[in-house]
């Protein structure tokens, strides 16, 4: 089941996913209209579902109505939530758990605590019109559930209506019929004036008075588990048998047992064994009663059944002293089902003023358990709320013989808060005005740690703060207005002095005398060398005790300095690590950018000319004659191509190359040269001068031929 606490904000979805498959648009009809129930003035909204929807509850086919009081606007959010009970959306129990855990237990519906004139919500449930019965609340809250539950836009006609439209709006039909008074009766008053008057619901009886030792004789602990002698196993076999099929019956129905049907299936059992046999028998090896059973499963139904019929003490611990509150809190059950403030109030407060065989109390576990889950924190606001606002003579208790309460080890719940580091209890507890110079066993103080002194983090917008706050201001008031009597601490007994031997009177005429006198003084010799040997021990040990304090003080507070500065640490190296991070990428961009510059080459590295290079796509368009200008702009093309340095070395290889063809070329085009050593040749050969061999050279010609 859905924990009331969170069921608006994590159904919102469903519930319009629910009204959305119901067909739920165009076959509702609502109405607006005037009405006078017992006296009170309302505007009433009736709705009714039109009976084309086959899809819709058969109850929900009902009229529903939705009541506004005209004098303050408070609207009934119990007949607003009742919507989706008849559309199969939520439970009985969830909207009973949700107005349990969200309304009547929420401090923002209840202005001062010391003062009942302020409050903002109305407990109608048991009035005698059945139209007014229900919980009421003012309009920007009634407004709020609305949106929250999705069925603002079902119900807004009812919120947009003008209170002072009243006269003017039609008269409900039916009241007539229903017997309902007239608008003549007299109207009640404000909110404020008539929670004084109204007949609040009948609890359940409470069996324990305000002196919660009168009935405990074994104050402050809790009553002892009671031993299973071999007689009373068949009795518990019994009891066991009987058990099981009440629990399995109340887990079956969503009302839960009543007394009633619990009283018959023991009707056997108190026939049949004596009631002080019956009562507080062991269900396991732990000890554990039914009580502390039903504590744990959060049954309220069974809770106040078992005590009614006087089968469990609320007192009764189990072989760890552990009280049915203990068990109740070490799991979230009542938290989820939304009535641990009617457990609390109704049946198991007297358990915060008892302590188990280890001395701890209520608020010592809630601390041990605080790493496990946040479910302390809720039980901690209830149990804290129960006793700041039922007067300060609880607040007084409690601050007595809890809040300071040490355990076996001297360790009150602020020694375990520090040891915890849990900064929310611990500002809870000095709030609460905790006594800080409290040593436990090894002779530690609170007031030496200095995570007293650095609680800035804290959410102080927890209203139990507010409420922790204002309470100690009244009770100062009242305390400056008419004192409180202070109780003497108990005297503290001395030690007292060896006896002098001049004293004691001595006869010098009686032997016997004489001897006496000597004994006494060599005893009273003894007991003050052995005062001494002790006292000086005494002194020895209160020195290593203080250095031991001091060891410890100083080690806390270094592992606390420690602790902060790894953290402050490791943060440091996440900004490091974060910070090269950055500084890689950017690196590996600029490589990226300029990766084709900075390719290694040696610029006196000489390339082969006649090596095969060839860029593809210039390669094809020029051998087909076609252009390349648009290479130029081609990335692709432009990635192919090796570094510009490496270019820049292959041009130059191929002018150097290109320069000594150009020379060859044009040695080979210009024959003057050439001429005039072949003239040479001829010249010598034939022993004619250089400048007659051009006439010899047509007659040589022929002679050579021929």
């Amino acid at each position: 089941m859905d924990s009331p606490a969170n069921i608006g904000d994590s159904t919102t979805l469903s519930i319009q996913q629910k009204l959305s498959n119901t067909h739920i648009d165009g076959v509702i009809d609502t109405s607006i209209n005037s009405a006078v129930y017992s006296g009170i003035k309302v505007i009433q909204l009736s709705i009714k579902v039109s009976e084309e929807a086959n899809q819709i509850p058969e109850k929900s086919k009902d009229e529903i109505i939705v009541l506004r009081r005209v004098q303050d606007s408070f609207i009934n959010i119990s007949q607003l939530l009742d919507i989706l009970i008849r559309l199969n959306i939520l439970t009985q129990t969830q909207v009973k758990n949700y107005l349990n855990n969200e309304v009547l237990s929420n401090l923002e519906y209840f202005g001062n605590p010391a003062s009942k004139d302020n409050l903002q919500v109305l407990n109608y449930a048991n009035h005698e019109n059945k139209f007014l019965r229900g919980i009421w609340v003012p309009y920007d809250k009634g407004v709020k559930i609305a949106l929250k539950f999705d069925v603002y836009d079902m119900t807004k006609a009812l919120f947009l209506v003008d209170v002072h439209d009243f006269e003017t709006l039609p008269k409900y039909k039916k009241r007539a019929l229903e017997g309902e008074e007239t608008s003549n009766d007299v109207e009640q008053g404000s909110p404020f004036k008539k929670q004084k008057t109204e007949v609040e619901p009948n609890k359940n009886k409470d069996l324990v008075q305000s002196n919660e030792t009168e009935f405990n004789p074994n104050y402050p602990y809790t009553l002892p588990s009671v031993t299973l002698e071999d007689n009373k196993i068949d009795l518990a076999n019994d009891i066991k048998r009987v058990l099981g099929e009440v629990f399995k019956k109340d887990d079956q129905l969503d009302s839960g047992t009543a007394t009633e049907d619990v009283g018959k299936e023991f009707e056997s059992i108190f026939k049949s064994y004596p009631k002080e046999d019956i009562k507080d028998i062991p269900l396991d090896q732990k000890g554990q009663t039914a009580l502390h059973f039903a504590a744990t499963l959060a049954s309220s139904n069974l809770i106040a059944c078992f005590i009614e019929l006087d089968i469990n003490s609320p007192m009764r611990g189990n072989m760890d002293g552990e009280s049915p509150l203990i068990a109740c809190i070490q799991v979230t059950n009542a938290m989820e089902k939304g009535n641990f403030k009617e457990i609390l109030t109704q049946w198991l407060h007297p358990d915060i003023w008892l302590i188990d065989k280890k001395n701890q109390t209520v608020l010592h576990h809630l601390v041990l358990q605080s790493r496990k889950n946040e479910s302390y924190k809720f039980y901690t606001r209830k149990i804290l709320e129960y006793v700041l606002l039922n007067g300060d003579k609880k607040l007084l208790e409690f601050k007595k013989k809890v809040l300071n309460a040490q355990d076996i080890n001297g360790n009150t719940v602020l020694h375990l808060a520090i040891e915890k580091e849990n900064r929310w209890f611990i500002k809870i507890l000095a709030d609460l005005g905790a006594d800080t110079t409290i040593v436990n066993k090894l002779g530690i103080k609170c007031q030496d740690f200095e995570i007293l002194n650095d609680l800035s983090d804290v959410d102080v917008g927890d209203h139990i703060f507010d409420l922790i706050k204002t309470s100690h201001d009244f009770l100062k008031e009242r305390v400056n207005a008419i004192g409180v009597e202070h109780i003497q601490d108990v005297e503290e007994v001395k030690e007292k002095p060896p006896v002098d031997s001049e004293s004691t009177p001595a006869s010098s005429s009686n032997v016997s005398d004489k001897i006496f006198q000597s004994i006494h003084q060599l005893l009273g010799d003894t007991s003050l060398e052995y005062t001494k040997i002790l006292n000086s021990k005494r002194d020895q040990i209160k020195a290593l005790d203080q250095a031991l304090h001091d060891a410890t003080i100083v080690t806390a507070n270094n592992r606390f300095q420690t602790k902060k500065l790894t953290e402050n640490l490791e943060r440091l190296d996440t900004f490091k690590l974060q910070a090269a991070n950055v500084a890689d990428k950017l690196v590996l961009s600029q490589q990226e950018v300029v990766a084709k510059d900075e390719v290694k080459f040696d610029e006196n590295q000489h390339y082969d000319a006649d090596e095969p290079f060839l860029i593809q796509p210039m390669y094809d368009r020029l051998a087909n004659n076609e252009s390349i200008a648009d290479l130029k702009d081609d990335a692709n093309v432009l990635r192919q191509l090796p570094p510009t340095k490496i270019l820049q070395a292959r041009l130059n290889a191929y002018r150097e190359i290109n320069s000594k063809l150009e020379d060859e070329l044009k040695s080979l085009v210009d024959y003057s040269e050439l001429t005039s050593k072949f003239k040479n040749v001829v010249s010598i050969c034939t022993n004619v001068g250089i400048d007659d061999v051009d006439e010899l050279l047509d007659g040589l010609l022929e002679a050579v031929e021929s």
